[in-house]
């Protein structure tokens, strides 16, 4: 059996529970598809989804993060004197 630290376990809580709502989502625009698959009378895919505008769209050099040299500046000056303290707990707050 998994041992969570409460702050671990609320985590894990809250990507269960966005879970869910992901499905409930993909399950209501699963129904207006096929409504609309049923009723159209020239039902096409590329109505309900177009995988090549959406490919386009990804592809599209306009939807690429350019990196900022500044922001990358100062993120690598807070950064600089951060290390990672691993500690081995007492086994408090575990659920």
């Amino acid at each position: 059996m998994l041992e969570l630290t409460l702050v671990e376990y609320e985590a894990a809580l809250r990507g269960m529970q966005l879970r869910t709502i992901d499905q409930y989502e993909f399950m209501a625009k699963s129904a207006m598809a096929n409504r609309y698959a049923h009723h159209a009378k020239h039902a096409n895919e590329r109505k309900i989804f177009d995988k090549n505008k959406a490919l386009r769209s990804l592809n599209h050099p306009g939807n690429q993060k350019k990196s900022n040299k500044q922001m990358l500046q100062q993120a690598n000056k807070a950064l600089s004197d951060y290390q990672v303290k691993f500690t081995v707990g007492d086994g408090e707050n575990k659920v």
